[in-house]
């Protein structure tokens, strides 16, 4: 998850655009965006014909711009025109490099536009003062899962969402029941609890932003826990439909297997990752693939190599789409490998 930097100049980043136009709990989760760069003179920031997900401030310092005819432009910290992004048109119509010792503000361009989005997305009409409703878009928006919906999702997500309140003790789903809906919990909060050898054995604690149901949908399987509500609260809910096409979709990433080839040709560090129990994973597999059985998976994530990219092959059906969830959930560069047959 983003956290605030402590090193950042809150006063300083309130000048720039289009910070300054942001509410002051819209500002707290930019910074999460932001980065602070301290660069000595002759640095490259960014090359002209790149396209790449930052935007980059002048905060201190002074930076040349060179054209295609190597025509350069200076600019200073103090300029008016640094309270905008050096070059913010993709692709970078110009070279940049630091001509002094610089304070370079780097801004992730795309968790911006969908915090800003998010947050004025819908009819919520969200004030200063409405923290419960800033809290659990907020949590939301730090999700890994939720990081990936498209900027042009957001307003029918929050269109399709839908609100039903609960009282202490509600089940609201029930271990081994099918499943029909995502939750967010807005306010209040949640136990989860599995049936195990020696009784009922709880799970979690969750409270707002969190989120559950959506591995029954994935998986196109029944409830693996049952949810109760620990106080009195309220839930936001998608109906299955409406999870699959806004939520599900731009998560689960498919790749061909001439996608395949040309990764694996651009020497991407790639991990095969078969899903299915070791037994169906001994009687055949796909060579070089590596076996980790769905039921083991959500407790390895954390001590897989983030710098890997995993391709999911898709010999064992919903696990297969469930488990490329687990790893885009866990914060893992993830993909399905599509059947030679789809």
């Amino acid at each position: 998850m983003a956290e605030l930097a402590t090193n950042l100049d809150e006063g300083a980043i309130k000048q720039l655009v289009p910070f300054n136009e942001l509410l002051r709990h819209q500002f707290q989760e930019a910074l999460k965006c932001c980065e602070l760069l301290t660069l000595p003179p002759r640095k490259k920031l960014f090359k002209r014909g790149e396209r790449d997900s930052y935007w980059y401030y002048l905060l201190k310092g002074s930076v040349d711009l060179l054209d295609e005819d190597f025509n350069i432009t200076s600019f200073s910290a103090e300029d008016p025109e640094c309270r905008r992004a050096l070059d913010n048109r993709p692709p970078h119509r110009f070279s940049s490099i630091t001509t002094s010792d610089c304070e370079i503000l780097k801004v992730d361009k795309n968790r911006l536009d969908l915090a800003i989005t998010w947050e004025q997305a819908g009819d919520y009409g969200v004030e200063e003062t409405d923290d419960n409703e800033v809290d659990w878009m907020s949590a939301l928006l730090e999700s890994d899962v939720f990081a990936k919906v498209p900027p042009a999702n957001i307003q029918r997500l929050f269109t399709a969402f839908k609100n039903e309140e609960h009282s202490l003790g509600d089940v609201v789903v029930a271990e081994g029941d099918p499943g029909n809906h995502f939750y967010v919990i807005e306010h209040g909060s949640a136990l989860i609890t599995k049936r195990s050898e020696s009784g009922i054995e709880q799970v979690a604690r969750l409270g707002p932003g969190q989120f559950f149901g959506e591995e029954a949908l994935i998986g196109e399987t029944t409830r693996n826990a049952t949810v109760t509500m620990e106080t009195d609260g309220a839930l936001m809910y998608l109906e299955k439909d409406e999870f699959k096409s806004l939520l599900e979709q731009p998560v689960m990433k498919r790749i061909t297997e001439q996608d395949l080839d040309t990764m694996q040709a651009d020497s991407t560090a790639l991990v095969l990752l078969d899903v299915r129990l070791s037994g169906e994973f001994k009687h055949f597999h796909r060579e070089n693939s590596v076996n980790i059985p769905l039921n083991k998976l959500r407790q390895r994530c954390e001590n897989l190599d983030a710098a890997s990219c995993y391709v999911v092959v898709d010999n064992a059906g919903p696990r297969a789409e469930l488990g490329v969830y687990l790893l885009v959930k866990a914060g893992l560069q993830a993909y399905l490998l599509q059947s030679e047959n789809e």
